[in-house]
């Protein structure tokens, strides 16, 4: 089975989990955007792991890929390689040789872009996603098979400096400091050399070998270059066309795209958010589900479930099912209320984020299913989806009477193995 697993919200939407839990031994599991912007957390009995480049399943797959669509902080890397091979030693690492690099220059570029944007700032990761990204498209950036040779790097830090002068204003990028950073990039090709390849051949094989796969888009769909809530976007695309242009595997090639679906909406930096709660209630829900981001530690913003938009993102990933998540956090409400629509001045949701309409959020209030203790949720995790609370199937229910998708996957606790299959 080739399996697709994407965010239909403003992402953390535990995609992370979804592909751990539906990751077997033997799957190659695949990252095809974004870069270490991304935060994929996964708890096991072992303890919490967080990936922010490598797919959350590779604490038990046989292969994982990085593909050419990826930008890629080497040392961020390196680090991750050595954190995952101490769980799962026998894992094949493959990088694509395509795949673009993030250096210090570029996370600088980034945090100077946003003081530059006064109040039109967009709340970056300062990752230096961004301008790796802008180098890229423009013909300039350094790619992962560039750092095989030290000189052709220095070339290139040197022209980009050229081109970026006015974001490098008072940086400490002089040519003593460039030639460090060469040096350093050239060091970390010789740890993980081994593993660079162009990861589409090996792709295509297993494809052709119909060997189990998982692909792990990074970011939500609403947070997609094209078709987010534009300019408060990630900067690749990140709907499920993008696969193709980042793996080199075409979308026709996947058998079953799985929508994942927070029960409730969280968001981090700025922008438009309908349903969001303010006070009290926010802080509430924000402890109950610990939603501080997993890259930055920024307190998210919160509220509840937005149809308007899942159905949009479900609409342009074209998504066979979804996936909830976070079930449980919901209970510390004694009511519940799901935003079933904007009302009739909206036609377009989208529209609402862009800030071409005003929405106010019509919603659909349903009781709680209370807060459940860990031994609650093992009896349900033990006996199935029989055992869960009537209240809880009923809001799993009206999700799919309003998005017209299957429920297949709830997940009720943070471990791997709180996770309820819906037959």
């Amino acid at each position: 089975m080739r399996n697709l697993v994407l965010g239909l919200q403003f992402g953390d939407e535990g995609k992370g989990k979804i592909t751990d839990f539906i990751s077997q031994e033997d799957s190659v599991l695949v990252r095809y955007n974004g870069g270490t912007n991304a935060g994929h957390t996964v708890v096991t009995s072992k303890g919490k792991f967080k990936f922010h480049l490598l797919p959350a399943g590779s604490l038990k797959a046989e292969s994982i890929v990085l593909g050419n669509g990826m930008v890629i902080d080497p040392e961020a890397l390196v680090k991750e390689i050595g954190d995952v091979l101490v769980e799962n030693p026998k894992l094949h690492i493959y990088i694509s040789s395509a795949a673009h690099v993030v250096t210090r220059m570029h996370r600088f570029m980034d945090g100077a872009q946003e003081r530059m944007r006064g109040d039109m700032k967009i709340g970056t990761t300062s990752h230096g996603i961004g301008p790796t990204y802008e180098e890229k498209y423009s013909r300039n950036g350094i790619r992962i098979e560039d750092l095989e040779d030290e000189n052709r790097i220095l070339r290139k830090l040197k022209f980009i400096r050229e081109l970026r002068s006015s974001e490098l204003q008072d940086s400490p990028f002089d040519d003593r400091e460039l030639e460090k950073i060469a040096r350093e990039l050239h060091e970390k090709w010789n740890y993980f050399s081994k593993y660079v390849t162009r990861t589409e051949y090996f792709l295509m094989d297993s494809v052709n070998n119909n060997r189990h796969m998982v692909f792990e888009g990074g970011h939500g769909t609403l947070l997609d270059i094209d078709f987010g809530t534009y300019p408060y976007v990630t900067s690749s695309n990140t709907i499920s066309g993008a696969l193709h242009t980042g793996s080199g595997i075409s979308l026709r090639k996947i058998q079953r795209i799985i929508g994942v679906v927070k029960a409730y909406t969280s968001r981090v930096g700025e922008g438009p958010f309908p349903t969001e709660l303010h006070g009290q209630e926010a802080d509430r829900l924000r402890e109950a589900g610990g939603e501080y981001g997993t890259t930055t530690g920024r307190p998210r913003r919160v509220g509840w479930l937005d149809i308007p938009l899942v159905n949009y993102a479900a609409n342009l990933n074209d998504v066979d099912e979804i996936s909830i998540t976070k079930l449980d956090v919901l209970g510390e409400f004694k009511t519940i209320r799901i935003c079933k629509s904007y009302g009739n001045k909206v036609k377009v949701p989208v529209d609402a984020l862009l800030g071409k309409a005003v929405a106010e959020p019509e919603y659909i209030e349903m009781d709680s299913w209370g807060k459940m203790s860990e031994s609650e949720i093992g009896h349900i995790v033990e006996t199935g989806y029989d055992s869960v609370p009537q209240e809880m199937k009923d809001y799993v229910s009206m999700v799919e009477k309003l998005t017209g998708k299957p429920v297949k996957v709830i997940s009720i606790g943070q471990i791997r193995e709180s996770t309820v299959v819906r037959k």
